[in-house]
């Protein structure tokens, strides 16, 4: 696992998913249901925030804070928002504190933040159908690796 920060006691690992409104219906709602049937806690604001709620303690106090990786989703949207910038500069603490993994995911042609050009990202070029990205998203939140084992010399 290298430096990957330290999953929560429990074994399932919490995502924090960072992204646009308007993204939410094309890609974020599904993709988050495909982490969690993967067995990782995908947090939203969609299903964690409830009415009367303070953004503020919800988003950075508990998303944020609990989360083992940090999923941005970049979009031609999400990078335009201050609420995904406020977010992603969390995000980029924790990763430099190695509290937590940062993992851009590029859902459409934008310019990827100037915070994200130094890390690997996951491009997904069809919204509706990313398996094999999928594969790799969740394979970096567990810290496992399809790297053949070594055999005997």
């Amino acid at each position: 696992m290298g430096n990957a920060p330290k999953m929560s006691t429990n074994s399932i690992p919490k995502a924090f998913i960072s992204h646009a409104s308007e993204d939410k219906d094309r890609f974020v709602l599904g993709f988050a249901r495909k982490l969690r049937e993967r067995g990782v806690d995908a947090w939203l604001d969609r299903w964690e925030i409830k009415p009367g709620d303070s953004l503020v303690e919800k988003i950075f106090e508990e998303g944020i804070k609990n989360a083992d990786s940090f999923l941005v989703v970049v979009s031609s949207n999400s990078i335009l928002k201050r609420w995904v910038r406020e977010e992603l500069d969390s995000g980029v603490v924790r990763k430099i504190e190695k509290t937590c993994r940062l993992i851009p995911v590029v859902i459409d042609a934008c310019e990827v933040p100037q915070a994200l050009k130094h890390l690997k990202w996951v491009r997904i070029k069809d919204l509706n159908n990313y398996p094999a990205e999928l594969s790799e998203i969740v394979s970096a939140i567990f810290g496992t690796s399809d790297r053949p084992p070594i055999g005997t010399p």
